[in-house]
């Protein structure tokens, strides 16, 4: 809860009281159509090595919300009206990242929601998988209820180590999204496809010195371009018009666009666009000139030139269905999804 100087002020642990709503939801599930009492709340407080208050706290709540009756002097019991109707417990893992995401951004949210949508639509269960508790079984549920399968979203997002050790002793399948991983499925924009498609447009229309902006200079999207121009029996010059992203990105670009002037076009990789929107927006580029090519995040008002945009959709029916298949003993495959290239005028 926030107060109203802002202050955070704490009710309860938040991930005390996940864990012990989770182990009483899997009990439900597990027990079917027959009550079931559960642990005491002193064997409850042991179990996850916290107060009988806060067990006493988390109780109430699950009973409120119908997942538990009460019987007064014997205990609190399993509701089968709440338990999962639709046959066998199918629980599929989803992994954000790092798994320590509080706040999303909209790549990662429309990433995760459709993932979540062909999960669920699938009449399977979804289980965020997060890391913000170090005391967690992340594996397999309290209750017993395994995972079938995980879906990890970008790791390169925000890289851990810990989470790499995590993936890696898994047994289950894991079908990697906008990432690869030795052993596992993946499932990825085709960064390369992408690099070459912009290549053939900028030539076609004559624009044969582009200025890139990169998070690093091995990304797909410049091989990508360097075979277009390369087929093209074009040069491509990567030694002054690339621009890398870090600390000085903004003043390096600037100090290149007062020695070119207006660039014949801008090619920001990766999301790196938002990286130069500040000097874009100060210097306002005439964007009939100088072709735009990178993701929506400049505002719609100014930017014109080729948007690129992520086919969430098909990244989560690639992945869903590799997962499934692999669940079913199906071979690791990996898939690459074409972006959406389209002109905005």
């Amino acid at each position: 809860m926030i107060s109203p100087k802002g202050k955070i002020i704490k009710r309860q642990p938040i991930a005390e009281y996940v864990q012990i709503r989770k182990y009483v939801v899997d009990t439900v599930w597990n027990s079917g159509t027959s009550p079931q009492r559960i642990a005491s709340v002193r064997e409850l407080a042991a179990m996850f090595n916290v107060s009988t208050m806060t067990i006493q706290r988390a109780l109430k709540k699950l009973t409120d919300d119908g997942f538990l009756i009460a019987r007064p002097g014997i205990g609190l019991f399993t509701n089968p009206e709440h338990r999962w109707k639709y046959g066998n417990i199918n629980v599929i893992g989803v992994l954000v990242a790092d798994g320590k995401q509080i706040y999303f951004e909209k790549y990662l949210w429309e990433l995760l929601s459709t993932v979540g949508k062909e999960i669920t639509e699938s009449r399977k269960l979804l289980y965020q998988v997060n890391f913000l508790s170090e005391s967690n079984d992340l594996e397999e549920c309290v209750a017993g209820i395994p995972m079938k399968g995980l879906i990890w979203l970008d790791p390169e997002f925000e890289p851990s180590v810990a989470v790499e050790e995590f993936v890696n002793s898994l047994t289950i399948p894991v079908v990697v999204v906008n990432g690869h991983r030795p052993g596992r499925s993946c499932v990825c924009n085709d960064w390369e496809l992408e690099g070459y498609e912009i290549g053939r447009r900028l030539l076609a229309e004559g624009r044969r010195r582009p200025l890139l902006a990169a998070k690093h200079d091995h990304m797909p999207q410049l091989d990508g371009l360097r075979r277009a121009f390369r087929e093209a029996g074009v040069s491509l010059d990567t030694d002054e018009m690339l621009i890398l992203r870090g600390l000085e990105m903004e003043n390096n670009l600037n100090r290149l666009l007062d020695r070119i002037g207006t660039p014949e076009a801008i090619y920001a990789i990766g999301g790196t666009i938002r990286d130069i929107k500040a000097t874009l927006l100060e210097r306002k580029l005439d964007l009939e000139k100088c072709r735009l090519i990178g993701e929506p995040v400049v505002l719609e008002s100014y930017f014109r030139g080729w948007r690129i945009e992520h086919n969430f959709a098909s990244l989560a029916r690639a992945a869903c269905r590799q997962l499934f298949a692999e669940i079913d003993g199906g071979p690791l495959q990996n898939h690459e999804i074409p972006r959406k290239i389209s002109e905005v005028s």
